[in-house]
């Protein structure tokens, strides 16, 4: 009796033994989403002066409002994290700088012939007319000067492209100074991140 009850004691620690070291398994750790970390930036068309300011001088003669793009570059993900091949990254854009618009708001809609109208080298065709659209369903509207859909980026030579047109501005706005504020997500499953501290002000001229 005695000797079963010291190989049931034997039997016991040797459990608790197994126990504890199944229990001390390291679990692998996740890949970098980004190698080397995950960060983008803006690209304006201008370079900024001694305090950090872009100055954008825009067109304010034209037919339309003027507007502006700025690029946008950003990291890739890690191979793991890749959907066939691709990476999948996008960005997301708001600002401090609004305007409405008024009752008087006109598109041109341009009108075609096509059977005796022009027709570019490529066969596209060229229209003959246009015709002015009055739109006063939309007065009240606020528009915002960067769009706030997502964008997705696009990927050559190892880095991740994408661009973002800020405008249309109104003759109100010019010699403002305007913030505009970025986002961006990079897709990778439970390590998929975010990072929403960008922001760059610029001067309309």
């Amino acid at each position: 009796m005695k000797k079963l009850k010291y190989i049931a004691v034997r039997l016991a620690r040797v459990c608790a033994a197994s126990f504890a070291l199944a229990s001390c398994t390291i679990e692998p750790i996740a890949p970098e989403t980004c190698p080397g970390g995950c960060d983008a930036q803006m690209i304006f068309p201008v370079q900024a002066d001694a305090n950090g300011f872009y100055h954008i001088e825009l067109n304010w003669d034209g037919d339309y409002l003027p507007w502006f793009y700025i690029d946008v570059e950003a990291t890739p993900v890690g191979d793991t994290y890749r959907y066939n091949g691709r990476s999948v990254v996008e960005a997301k854009f708001d600002s401090d700088t609004s305007w409405i618009l008024g009752k008087d708001l006109v598109i041109q809609q341009p009108l075609y012939n096509p059977f005796f109208g022009n027709y570019t080298s490529s066969w596209v065709p060229i229209p003959s007319s246009t015709v002015d659209i009055n739109l006063p369903q939309y007065a009240g509207t606020e528009i915002n000067i960067a769009q706030n859909t997502n964008i997705y980026f696009s990927e050559e030579n190892g880095s991740l492209f994408t661009r973002r047109i800020l405008g249309p501005f109104p003759p109100t706005i010019k010699g403002d100074t305007i913030t505009v504020y970025m986002k961006v997500f990079w897709e990778a499953g439970m390590e998929s991140f975010t990072k929403d501290d960008f922001s760059q002000k610029f001067i309309v001229e």
